[in-house]
């Protein structure tokens, strides 16, 4: 499989696990308590902030407009 031979729908979720300082968990998780809000929906927030500020155009679906079902 090539990396850039992606699989389903470019706005399809897709889970993945990953590894973080704990002071990054406890702040999601404090920001869980908070706000009410899940993780998952805390980080897609900033992950979709990150890739804004820096796009990389040649990255696969880089050019799709946003599914509304799969924002």
């Amino acid at each position: 499989m090539l990396i850039n031979d992606p699989k389903g729908h470019p706005n399809q979720d897709k889970e993945v696990k990953v590894k973080i300082p704990m002071s990054y968990h406890v702040r999601l998780h404090s920001m869980k308590v908070l706000t009410g809000k899940p993780i998952s929906d805390a980080v897609t927030e900033a992950l979709e902030a990150y890739f804004q500020t820096h796009a990389i155009s040649h990255a696969p679906f880089a050019d799709l407009e946003t599914d509304p079902e799969h924002p």
